[in-house]
């Protein structure tokens, strides 16, 4: 490519002032036969400058003589790249980065930004990584790992400050490959070894069918992963359907089940048994569930468009196990997603508690007597679980929490538990 640099300007742009996606921005750009170094490049400045925003901004007022929200948006972004580079990564001499970002701002900006850029990045350059030193500890923690105040006000109040240092900095960490083995088809011990073989080093997890993959470059390409031996998913995701845990013969609903990673492995833990209803609102999610049940060797699950938020009369009081893996804010992804940071603010959490609330009510309607019903998110707010779970609760008193870990709403942290951010908490039917 021309210019890896200005490719990476274009998605961060794009990401933080249009609405684009990171995630598929990259996967986009992935997909256009770039080179394999430069979209490595690329993809580590996109994913570094938004990870770590607000403290390159920080480091840009506090030298700069022109306030933060008069310089231009593309000048802002040629700076956050040349910062991040300076400071995060050891490739590229401080000279050629300023060089490459005054070129930049020749391009997209005019005689004073560019003079501007020069003279701010020389600057810097000479200078140690700054600490970050505001007075108010909130504030501080927010802008020096670069999160938005409300998520880190909340755990600062409710889990002290060490507790939020450690999530904030897992938060930015590059999150582990994880694969969850398809017992439909192999067993654990023989897929470590049949990967081990073609030289890829793999660590243990918690859950024993959950494996880290140290060196994942290539496994998508193997023969194991064609052949359905395993199924790429986070910790926390594998956990869920673990936790419903469906008996063999049973009749299970998964309401939002796109693309089909808990549907699948529900079918495992079933071993091919009863039947699974994997439900999702289009077309398109529908096929995903179906191409990766067919890749997996699953037999047992039917798809079915059907919008979570509308009740079914086809579904009343038929079912013995329903997962409600909700749409949700998705703050428990901040390392896999780090734009998520700054498109969701607290307004839109409590909007889609709405819905969350809703497909909850909806899919009580559908379990029978005794039934278990699991609703998890991988959000870790409080708006969108304990409060959505609480309301529930009060709306159905047919229903009881079973404990998870000795925990009504459990919580699943990068810093703590090496997954995603999750909550899930499991409710039984019981009759009246």
């Amino acid at each position: 490519m021309k210019n890896t640099r200005e490719k990476a300007l274009q998605i961060i742009n794009d990401v933080l002032y249009k609405g684009a996606f990171l995630e598929e921005s990259l996967e986009i750009l992935k997909k256009s036969n770039i080179d394999d170094r430069d979209y490595n490049f690329i993809k580590e400045i996109t994913t570094g400058v938004i990870r770590n925003r607000s403290y390159l901004d920080y480091v840009i007022k506090i030298n700069s003589s022109v306030k933060i929200k008069r310089i231009h948006k593309i000048i802002l972004t040629i700076l956050e790249m040349a910062i991040y580079q300076m400071y995060f990564l050891d490739k590229v001499p401080d000279y050629s980065i300023v060089d490459e970002s005054v070129n930049l701002a020749t391009i997209y900006g005019n005689r004073g930004s560019i003079s501007f850029t020069n003279g701010i990045l020389r600057s810097i350059s000479k200078k140690d990584a700054p600490q970050v030193k505001i007075e108010d500890s909130i504030d501080n923690l927010s802008v020096y790992y670069s999160h938005p105040k409300f998520y880190t006000e909340y755990f600062y109040k409710n889990y002290g400050e060490d507790f939020t240092k450690r999530l904030l900095k897992a938060n930015n960490e590059k999150p582990p490959f994880t694969i969850r083995v398809n017992t439909l088809k192999t067993k654990r011990s023989d897929l470590i070894k049949n990967l081990t073989e073609l030289g890829f080093e793999i660590e243990e997890t918690i859950y024993d069918n959950a494996l880290n993959i140290l060196n994942p470059k290539g496994i998508i390409d193997t023969k194991y992963f064609e052949e359905g031996y395993f199924y790429v998913q986070d910790l926390g995701s594998i956990l869920v359907a673990s936790f419903l845990n469906p008996k063999e013969n049973s009749y299970v609903l998964d309401l939002c089940a796109a693309p089909g990673g808990k549907s699948t492995h529900l079918s495992e833990i079933m071993n091919n048994s009863g039947k699974i209803i994997a439900c999702d609102k289009s077309k398109g999610k529908i096929k995903l569930i179906e191409e990766n049940a067919k890749r997996l060797g699953v037999k047992n699950i039917e798809t079915l468009v059907n919008d979570a938020t509308i009740l079914n009369e086809d579904f009343i009081n038929k079912f013995d196990y329903v997962l409600v893996d909700a749409p949700c804010s998705g703050i428990g992804l901040y390392r896999k997603k780090p734009d998520i940071k700054w498109n969701k603010d607290i307004e839109d959490i409590r909007e889609l508690s709405k819905i969350q609330t809703e497909i909850l009510d909806k899919a009580s309607k559908y379990l029978k007597d005794g039934g278990n019903l699991l609703y998890s998110t991988c959000s870790l707010s409080k708006i969108e679980n304990e409060n959505v779970v609480n309301k529930f609760l009060e709306n159905n008193k047919n229903f009881k929490i079973k404990k998870l870990r000795d925990r009504e709403v459990l919580k699943l942290f990068p810093s703590e538990d090496g997954s995603d951010g999750f909550s899930i908490t499991l409710f039984e039917k019981i009759g009246l």
